[in-house]
């Protein structure tokens, strides 16, 4: 397997650049108003002001209105973080993804295993790679017998923002449990179901890699890139992807229906022949095709051929694409994102 650097390097040839000042939603500088008012720094080896970051968790007030920085300082946290509710506005940053690896070696439960479990709303990670270390030591195709499910982070509050971080695990591996949240230049990893859950959610410029298992005698299994959970029409979450590329050495589907109203959308998205004929899986919704909301829309590449796809995928309007492509209209209707610090503005 290529190395995780030269992957990122090749896949985001395919991605387009942001400005710097105008964000792709149309929010610009003027509309973020509040700035970080502290900032502490973590290094594993004690030479800063915590040795690791549930130290530094640990330390900020509970019911915090101010924004907080954790700098994450190069390094390996091994370590089992919980952000509590109370503890809102946290902004944990690395220099650099590759550098910075928050990981812990911990499968078997969707809603507890992992690194970091985030309860509390207004989290933003920049540059941190989340990794479940429970695969650490796998060769790049995976035996049916080591997967497991073993989430890299669980996100179970609204309003979480993530720039040009790194996803890895096999099974599960991005809980996008329950919120709206907003991923831009991230890299997300994994075999089955590695994107799952009932969130609201952007993927913005990112790149996702699907790793192959096999069974007990050798054969190539498929994987889900997607499990997402709407559970009705007036249920507004769903996962859309805009402008993404798929790779990697396995094959998948683009997703399975985990509940009644599933809902995800692939924009404009290069895709690998990694993807397989038909596409998508209603799993436990057979028969109710009709409530599932699949859909891709303007996307290239070998994966991308839609002749043989499953009969019910949904052919979308322009105008419920515009809606949902667009943060300002999917994710942001009451102006949350504005919220964030304006030295941010340049990421966004």
């Amino acid at each position: 397997m290529k190395s995780l650097k030269s992957i990122l390097a090749l896949s985001f040839l395919f991605l387009t650049a942001t400005s710097s000042l105008v964000c792709s939603d149309g929010l610009e500088l003027k509309d973020f108003k509040e700035d970080v008012v502290k900032t502490v720094v973590v290094s594993p080896n004690g030479a800063a002001n915590f040795k690791t970051i549930q130290e530094a968790i640990d330390y900020i007030p509970s019911g915090n209105q101010d924004w907080i920085k954790i700098i994450l300082s190069p390094g390996i946290y091994n370590e089992k973080i919980v952000i509590p509710k109370e503890k809102q506005k946290i902004i944990m940053q690395g220099n650099n993804a590759s550098e910075v690896i928050l990981q812990y070696n911990d499968a078997g439960l969707s809603s507890s295993s992992g690194p970091i479990i985030v309860n509390a709303e207004y989290f933003a990670a920049i540059n941190i790679t989340f990794k479940n270390a429970n695969f650490s030591k796998s060769t790049p195709i995976i035996p049916k017998k080591e997967v497991n499910v073993a989430p890299s982070i669980i996100l179970m509050a609204d309003k979480a923002w993530f720039y040009g971080c790194n996803f890895i695990s096999v099974q599960d591996t991005l809980a996008d449990y329950r919120g709206r949240h907003y991923f831009k230049n991230c890299y997300i990893e994994g075999a089955i179901d590695f994107i799952w859950g009932m969130g609201q959610s952007i993927y913005q410029n990112c790149v996702i890699y699907v790793r192959g298992r096999t069974s007990k005698r050798g054969r190539m299994l498929r994987g889900f890139i997607t499990a997402q959970g709407r559970e009705s029409e007036q249920d507004t979450s769903g996962f859309v992807f805009n402008n993404c590329v798929i790779i990697g050495n396995g094959m998948a589907s683009l997703g399975r229906a985990y509940r009644g109203y599933s809902r995800v959308v692939f924009y404009k998205t290069n895709m690998s022949n990694v993807i397989v004929p038909q596409g998508w899986d209603a799993w436990g919704q057979k028969g109710h095709e009709d409530k599932i909301t699949f859909a891709e829309v303007k996307c290239t590449g070998e994966g991308a051929n839609k002749e043989k796809r499953v009969k019910w995928e949904k052919n979308l309007t322009d105008k419920e694409i515009d809606f949902l492509i667009h943060p300002k209209t999917f994710i942001d209707e009451d102006g949350w994102m504005g919220s964030l610090p304006s030295s941010l503005v340049s990421l966004l």
